[in-house]
């Protein structure tokens, strides 16, 4: 290929393109998921491609600031391509918002453009369709979102998952005055399960051993409520008070899971603690067998209207359905028809074969 259509047939790194077969399914796909979404209460809203890049600097860690694309307009702002579509949808949810209008359920399917490593660009995080619950700030309301999800996923014939539950709001309360590059480095150690960092931050700050110790079993666990419940009677004495509030909030989520949905596919990870700036509370990532990273991730919000002028708790999710594509392609529901050819001599005889044959539901072509 010559150099110079080489550099015209490039695009921007971050974006992509699908086509034929793979949109088809993409397609069906998301139609599937929204059909259950509107089943569950939750409306459709959409939000700009683009927007004022002021609006959201301070939510944005410094990895997000250099990832998003900026453009200027005519009028010479400085905008940002949609690279999140909470924090976009927040600020124009809370626009239009009154109190009388909670609570409010919402969904969305959106692009997202973002640049991405080359060796990142194969996890397909283009496209997010997902959903926020504005208003309720109790446990019911984080399990309605999680069964949610896990509906999400058994309607698009996703049945090899766990869904890992944890908690940003256990984190803040386990570490509640660190400055700002000290919980940015403690946060990535606690998602790595880098316990050799956990351990030195904990020696800088000076955090007695048997503490220490707490903190380090408390941020690896993953397991059953009955196992969390043997590891918080052990460290019983070392707990602050609110640990043990959030603790025993995530214990109650996951007994109300295991009640109301499918508890065996739930698991308490607490090294689970959110992955952006805005998390309060409880956190969570879908991963299905096969896939290097989840397809899935939400959690609770509750300050982030409040950015944007309406002060109102939510929690939700998003769902990468571009990862779990490959996943449905043994799905005949999802596979692209192939259509018939009408019959007839002349074109009229064959556009009315057509309307009959594709009015009994087939897929045919004059």
């Amino acid at each position: 290929m010559k150099p110079d259509l080489r550099g015209r047939l490039r695009i921007p790194q971050g974006t992509e393109g699908f086509y034929l077969d793979e949109a088809y399914r993409h397609n069906m796909l998301t139609a599937d998921v929204q059909r259950l979404l509107y089943r569950w209460g939750y409306l459709p809203v959409q939000t700009p491609v683009f927007d004022f890049y002021d609006s959201y600097a301070g939510l944005l860690s410094a990895e997000e600031s250099r990832n998003v694309y900026r453009l200027i307009d005519r009028e010479g702002d400085l905008l940002m391509l949609r690279s999140d579509v909470t924090l976009f949808l927040a600020k124009q949810m809370g626009m239009i918002l009154t109190t009388e209008d909670l609570p409010m359920r919402v969904c969305y399917a959106d692009t997202i453009l973002r640049h991405q490593h080359p060796d990142d660009i194969s996890k397909n995080e283009f496209f997010q369709t997902g959903v926020e619950l504005i208003g309720p700030d109790d446990i019911n309301a984080d399990a309605e979102v999680i069964l949610l999800l896990q509906q999400t996923l058994a309607t698009i014939g996703i049945d090899r998952y766990f869904i890992h539950v944890g908690s940003r709001a256990l984190f803040n309360a386990a570490f509640p005055d660190l400055d700002a590059p000290s919980a940015r480095a403690l946060r990535r150690a606690v998602v790595l399960r880098d316990t050799g960092t956990i351990r030195d931050i904990c020696t800088g700050l000076r955090v007695p051993p048997d503490r220490a110790d707490l903190l380090l079993e408390l941020f690896a666990f993953i397991g059953s409520d009955r196992e969390l419940a043997a590891l918080t009677a052990r460290f019983d004495a070392v707990f602050t008070e609110a640990e043990r509030e959030e603790i025993i909030r995530v214990r109650s989520l996951a007994a109300l899971l295991s009640e109301a949905g499918d508890g065996e596919r739930v698991r308490i990870d607490l090294s689970e603690i959110g992955s952006q700036p805005y998390h309060t509370g409880v956190v969570f990532q879908a991963y299905v067998d096969g896939l290097d990273s989840s397809v899935a991730a939400g959690g609770r919000y509750d300050r982030l209207y409040g950015v944007f002028g309406f002060d109102v708790p939510a929690v939700g999710f998003s769902v990468m359905l571009r990862k779990l594509q490959e996943q449905t392609a043994g799905n005949d529901r999802y596979a692209p028809p192939q259509p018939a050819r009408a019959t007839g001599t002349a074109f009229v005889e064959r556009v009315r074969d057509a309307e009959m044959r594709r009015s009994r539901g087939e897929s045919v072509s004059l």
